[in-house]
């Protein structure tokens, strides 16, 4: 290097790349050993010392470190002068408004991003105009001032033009992912942080990698998809503690927290949340702290601890109120006008109610809160013998419930509706809103022993992984656990290995085990009912007749849980497997079948594979077996089974002309023990096409369904080549 400027310059250089990846303490070291350089950059170093603080108070909370950061930047904001470069002034009103915004000073943090704005737009100097941008858009956010937000994050977008920066590029996409989170948009929020979760990366820029990965936690949790939700949560809490950041760690616990409680795991989530709220205040903001009382609220509902419960929901809006929260403040009003429903506390509930409806008005169909609330005023007229407007506020409240995916809500609104017209004695009316309330009420407990299972099926997992974190937050160099991640994710995939065994063996267990209790119970029944067959009433024998046919049914379906347990355990060794034997051996089984429904099999030339055979035989076997299930009535059977090709994988199809699907439901019918049918239509345990996803998820490939309602189903799985 030719003069000593040159090497302070690209000291200071090195120092902003450190601060950037967050290596807070090595950045701090190399700043300072450039500020004790007469000859170095003073100002340019205070901004950076200023940012480095900040950035530590943000992470650990601490107010002493906003104190040193303002130290720093009055020390540079005092050198700076009117000679000095635009980009001096205008990186100083950048870094005042990000310690503002930290220090919860939101309009004078407004203020000073505005500044930087101007100051950045008069020279055209487009770094420093997205990050003026950023810091405009954040105090917005803060302020809950989400379409002004919103309009800042277009415009900076639009100040990248076509060939911008992955940088810049994503400090935008934060923005948005921020704006969208806070409306509770999370069908937008998955492309951006996709993005950016994949620009951080390659950028090394573990904050914004942290975030997207909180955010994509959200949104897969917001679609039910909790192992993903969970997956992508534990990793935040893992990135978050190894750079100690304590605000994301409060934030992964919440959203773990939100995950225990969508699996019915009250008791964990109560814990996590506390955790957030008693380790983590001085880090929390009032908007996830807001987030939190009403989240518990709703948990003390549900476990019908209502006076707790409305504790938590007042709360929750006083929150909401300090910061104009509406959303929010609509969804505590809501909760709580719901459990002074349930203590008949009328007048009180209706004062609620209509105050939350006073707040969802301006903000149209779209809110959070809404459907609840129109549940409630309905129970509430219905209570108060007012049903025409109890029928038009239940409606109402259904179509929201609807568009907001709140089954439970849903399901609230058909059993009012039942409810009203049986009072009314409009029979017809009440027995098909009770056959809707009592079909989905009972999809609905199939989803939440579904997710009690998948609850089963990771608490091990999450228990390693708990120990694991532990031992990497006692790791102090960043890079050394860079160097170890690919040891980590061995051992990760060990533990979910043993974790999955675990939960095999239990399944095995339990539908093994169970069965020799069902035997006795079957036996002692028939024994009772020969022994005192001249003692029974009429009315008593069809009672015995119940209990033989619910053994058998609990029979089969500790078979079929039988079946699904042991997948894992069949044989792994792949070899040459011709399809179209796999298909003959499959249709010998179901010959007798076949011969009493009268189906017609038929099959063109399909590939061979490196597979396991007796896996492929049981998937066409289910499959085919399926398709004769669910015939028309007085249709023969026809199933057609073909096969198509790209570079990497084969597509088979089986195709039948049964009663079809309707397309809404395509995706459930994978979920272990649903059912689309009562049993008095169609037998069976609801465990058929989870044993067949299984078993394609095993052989690598993916496995879904086509179909409309009245016109057939076909069943689509891929093997790879």
């Amino acid at each position: 290097m030719s003069t000593e400027t040159d090497i302070l310059e690209l000291a200071l250089e090195k120092a902003n790349y450190l601060f950037t990846i967050r290596q807070l303490d090595e950045a701090e070291a190399a700043a300072t050993r450039i500020l004790q350089d007469a000859e170095g950059p003073i100002v340019q170093t205070c901004l950076l010392l200023a940012r480095i603080h900040t950035k530590r108070g943000q992470f650990v909370g601490l107010a002493g470190e906003f104190e040193t950061a303002k130290q720093f930047l009055d020390r540079a904001q005092a050198q700076i002068s009117s000679d000095d470069a635009p980009i001096i002034h205008v990186q100083s009103a950048i870094i005042q408004s990000e310690w503002l915004r930290q220090t919860q000073a939101y309009p004078e943090a407004l203020k000073a991003a505005e500044l930087a704005l101007e100051l950045a737009q008069s020279i055209q100097h487009l770094p420093s105009l997205i990050d003026a941008f950023a810091m405009r858009c954040q105090a917005l956010i803060r302020q809950n001032r989400l379409d002004e937000a919103e309009a800042t994050a277009q415009a900076a977008l639009e100040a990248l033009g076509s060939e911008p920066s992955e940088a810049q590029l994503a400090e935008v996409y934060y923005q948005f992912c921020q704006i969208h989170i806070k409306r509770q948009a999370y069908a937008r929020l998955l492309d951006y942080s996709e993005q950016l979760l994949d620009i951080s990366r390659r950028q090394n820029h573990v904050e914004l990698e942290i975030s997207a990965l909180n955010n994509l936690a959200i949104y897969y949790g917001t679609l039910s998809d909790y192992k993903s939700a969970m997956q992508h949560a534990l990793e935040v809490l893992d990135k978050s503690k190894t750079i100690g950041f304590r605000r994301s760690i409060a934030e992964s616990q919440i959203n773990i927290a939100t995950i225990y409680a969508s699996l019915l795991n009250y008791k964990e989530a109560i814990k996590r949340y506390q955790t957030a709220l008693d380790e983590y205040d001085d880090v929390l903001d009032t908007f996830r702290k807001t987030i939190v009382n009403n989240n518990l609220g709703n948990i003390h509902y549900h476990t019908q601890q209502n006076e707790t419960a409305i504790q938590y929901f007042r709360k929750a809006y006083e929150m909401a109120e300090t910061i104009n929260y509406q959303e929010m403040k609509i969804l505590s009003l809501a909760q709580h006008s719901r459990v002074l429903v349930a203590q008949k506390q009328l007048p009180e509930a209706l004062t609620l109610a209509r105050e939350a409806q006073t707040l969802i008005e301006p903000l149209g169909d779209d809110v959070n809160g809404k459907q609840i609330n129109l549940i409630n005023l309905s129970n509430i007229h219905f209570l108060q013998g007012d049903d025409d407007q109890a029928i038009r506020l239940a409606s109402q409240g259904i179509a929201a419930a609807k568009r907001m995916k709140d089954d439970e809500q849903e399901i609230k609104g058909y059993g009012l509706l039942a409810q009203i017209y049986r009072q009314q004695g409009d029979f017809e009316q009440a027995l098909r809103y009770q056959v809707i309330f009592s079909t989905r009420r009972e999809d609905f407990a199939r989803i939440q022993r579904s997710r009690q299972i998948l609850d089963l099926e990771i608490q091990y997992t999450i228990r390693e992984k708990q120990k694991e974190i532990e031992q990497l937050t006692r790791e102090n160099e960043f890079q050394a656990l860079l160097l170890e991640q690919s040891d980590r994710i061995a051992q990760q995939n060990a533990q979910l290995i043993q974790a999955n065994e675990e939960l095999r063996q239990f399944a095995y267990v339990a539908s093994h085990d169970l069965k020799e209790p069902l035997r006795m119970i079957g036996s002692y029944t028939q024994l009772i009912e020969r022994q005192f067959k001249d003692q029974i009433d009429d009315s008593v024998a069809p009672f015995f007749g119940f209990v033989s046919e619910g053994v058998i049914r609990m029979n089969n379906l500790l078979d079929a849980l039988l079946r699904y347990a042991t997948i894992g355990k069949m044989e792994s060794n792949r070899t040459q497997v011709q399809l179209t034997d796999a298909v003959d051996i499959a249709i010998i089984n179901l010959r007798v079948l076949i011969e009493e429904t009268g189906a017609t099999i038929e099959c063109d030339t399909l590939p061979a594979v490196q597979s396991v055979q007796s896996m492929l035989v049981q998937l066409f076997q289910n499959l085919i077996s399926n398709a004769m299930k669910f015939r028309k009535p007085e249709v023969q059977p026809v199933v057609h089974i073909s096969a198509t090709e790209s570079e990497t994988e084969y597509t088979i199809r089986v195709k039948d002309n049964g009663i079809g699907i309707n397309p809404e439901f395509c995706d459930r019918i994978f979920v272990i023990f649903q059912r689309l049918h009562t049993r008095d239509q169609y037998e069976g345990t609801g465990i058929g096409l989870s044993i067949c996803q299984k078993i394609v998820q095993r052989l690598g490939g993916q496995i879904w369904v086509e179909s409309q309602l009245g016109e057939g189903a076909t069943f689509c799985f891929t093997l790879p080549k």
